[in-house]
């Protein structure tokens, strides 16, 4: 830098006699010539004693203090002192190349002589390249600026209209956008600090950050496996774990994609609570939203004494759900509030369960580790519970009731104390009974668990017994008797009602029974050949359905009635032979002449007979007739007489 300001201090003390401006001059010192020159920014005025800049414009000022002609004074640009070949008196142009610049001014001599005078002045020229920088998007109404230009000695950032601010070189910096759209790099140089460089950038701001969810939290294997939703692709997201030694409580434990919906974390440090923390990608973040935090739970689990036993320990509280595994069958069991630990007392000897405990907070779930306990031998089994009812074909079937335990240890079911049959079926039926009031049945039931264990017998339950008997010679009325029901609660009350059936054992009446075991039907269907009744039987500790007694009927007598004589005169009466009678559905009435010839045959009521045989008019006589019939029972049963026409 000395060496180029002597050099220009020599060159400005030359003064160079010449001739007229277009002949050659001697480029030589000429002391106090009295000639000068100085340069101007064009744009605001101000002096460039030693600096220009590459494109902006400079003028030139004769500073002589001669009354010169500017018509006569010249000017001409280069790299070195030019003595001849002036003809350009322009005083303002733009220097387009960076370097040292020589403008060599040609004016008038002395008044009165033949030569003109030159001189000199030596600039440094100034590029002014567009300064480099990075521009990252923060979250809304934030930018980070890094200016990574080397070609100038100060920088500026502005945002929008805002004030240039100052920016040191490879710092990253965070500015407030208030609504701008643009960032505007300044480059300058701190000895002309006119030359400068300008790089604009325009940026889109982000959508407002929202806060992320951690849908779930499930430990496998010593792995963590999370559930994310709502993930911003315009944001950074880290998996961190709480740590209260750590900057802040929580400590990184991983960068997860704004793509991902799960992520697995193997060797997760457990216990823990974790949380998906939100961050833009600016130094330090000026967005910084968590979800909320999700804490792992712990289960342990032992068996003693045909129980399993669970406990479990985490950071959060919420509503528990325990779910038990055995083979293909799962069940839930909601906890109730209270010290963490469970007693499965219903688990079978032998039997290898799962466990896992769900905690729900929230929209949020975290989920144990799974444990796998074999149920140890224990005290007996609790004994069975046993319901008894007639279905409609008067066979008996029993349903056992074990809570929760597994469907292939065995059942012994007994009758009056003797063994029907073992099977692991919770349901049977007892098919080879038939029903009477003299032959009570009664039913229980033992568990034997899988290892051995077996339980005492259930409490004894014997299903109602019915009988229907007409209470009068016509069925008119008819009787019913039945025993009571035992359920498995003998001390629990039982009432009863009395159901009338169709012949498709559809319910045509129910009727209570305020008290007793009997009632009388002074009312039975009077369409109904056979009546069959029914009894519902309901509490005594039963199951939540009623038992029901066998299906009994009455049948009643098929009826006919035939008269002795009719005259079929025209005149109005008894003019034809009609049967009447009761429950006449299926039947054959024939007439035979005193021949044996087959004169009238009906199978319907509705038909009756004319005296006719054939076309002819009817014969005076006496006849015989036969009637066949088959009740609703298919019972058989046959009647004869005679009628006589009369004229």
């Amino acid at each position: 830098m000395v060496k180029k300001l002597l050099v220009f201090l020599l060159i400005l003390g030359l003064g160079v006699l010449g001739g007229q401006p277009d002949a050659v001059a001697q480029c030589a010192p000429t002391p106090n010539s009295g000639a000068c020159f100085k340069a101007y920014d064009a744009a605001t005025g101000q002096e460039m004693p030693f600096y220009l800049c590459v494109g902006r414009p400079v003028r030139l000022r004769d500073c002589s203090g001669k009354n010169l002609d500017p018509a006569q004074i010249y000017y001409q640009r280069g790299s070195a002192i030019t003595c001849s070949g002036f003809r350009d008196t322009a005083t303002t142009f733009t220097p387009t190349a960076a370097g040292v610049l020589i403008i060599t001014q040609n004016t008038q001599g002395a008044q009165g002589g033949s030569q003109g005078i030159i001189f000199s002045r030596s600039f440094e020229v100034k590029s002014t390249p567009a300064p480099t920088f990075t521009l990252t998007n923060c979250a809304p109404g934030f930018v980070e600026v890094t200016v990574t230009d080397t070609n100038y000695d100060q920088y500026f950032v502005q945002v929008g209209n805002a004030a240039p601010v100052a920016a040191v070189r490879n710092t990253p910096a965070t500015y407030p956008t208030n609504g701008a759209t643009q960032v505007k790099v300044i480059g300058q140089y701190a000895i002309a600090n006119l030359c400068a460089g300008t790089n604009p950038q325009t940026f889109t701001p982000l959508s407002t950050p929202q806060r992320p969810t951690l849908a779930s939290l499930t430990v496998q294997g010593g792995a963590a496996q999370l559930q994310f939703s709502g993930l911003q692709a315009e944001y950074q997201y880290r998996l961190q774990v709480a740590d209260a030694g750590a900057a802040g409580g929580y400590r990184t434990l991983a960068t997860v994609p704004s793509t991902a919906t799960t992520f697995t974390l193997n060797n997760a440090p457990l216990p823990g609570c974790y949380r998906l923390l939100l961050q833009d990608a600016c130094q330090p973040s000026v967005a910084s939203v968590p979800s909320l935090e999700v804490c792992s739970v712990s289960l342990t689990g032992t068996s003693q004494g045909g129980r399993n036993v669970l406990r479990w320990t985490s950071q959060s509280s919420g509503t528990y759900t325990l779910t038990r595994t055995d083979g293909p069958n799962t069940v839930r069991i909601p906890l109730p509030p209270g010290p963490p630990q469970y007693e499965d007392t219903t688990a079978s000897c032998g039997t290898t369960y799962r466990y896992r405990l769900s905690l729900t907070m929230g929209s949020t779930t975290s989920v144990s580790e799974e444990v796998a306990l074999t149920t140890t031998p224990g005290l007996a089994p609790t004994p069975p519970r046993l319901a008894a009812t007639f279905n409609l074909r008067n066979h008996v079937e029993l349903s056992a009731l074990l809570v929760r335990s597994p469907t292939n240890n065995q059942l012994t079911y007994l009758r009056n104390g003797t063994e029907l049959r073992i099977t692991a079926a919770r349901t049977l039926t007892d098919s080879l009974v038939s029903p009477a009031l003299a032959n009570p049945l009664c039913y229980s039931v033992r568990f034997l668990d899988a290892c051995g264990n077996r339980s005492a017998e259930s409490p004894t339950v014997c299903p109602v017994l019915l009988e229907a008997k007409p209470a009068t010679d016509d069925g008119s009325t008819i009787r019913l008797t039945w025993t009571a029901l035992r359920g498995p609660d003998p001390s629990a009350p039982v009432s009863y009602r009395v159901l009338t059936l169709s012949p498709t054992n559809a319910v045509l009446s129910s009727r209570p029974v305020a008290t007793g075991l009997t009632y009388l039907d002074l009312q039975p269907p009077q369409d109904q050949q056979v009546v069959r009744y029914r009894i519902e039987a309901t509490g005594g500790g039963q199951l939540l359905v009623p038992s029901y007694s066998n299906v009994a009927s009455v049948a009643r007598a098929v009826k006919v009635f035939v008269p002795t004589a009719f005259t079929p005169n025209g005149d109005g009466l008894n003019d034809v032979l009609e049967l009447k009678g009761r429950y006449l559905d299926t039947f054959r009435f024939t007439v035979v002449d005193r021949n044996g010839q087959q004169v009238f045959q009906a199978t319907s009521r509705t038909q009756t007979w004319d005296g006719r045989i054939g076309s002819a008019p009817p014969v005076p006589g006496t006849y015989v007739w036969r009637f066949e019939s088959q009740d609703q029972t298919g019972k058989r049963s046959a009647q004869s007489g005679t009628v006589t026409i009369l004229r």
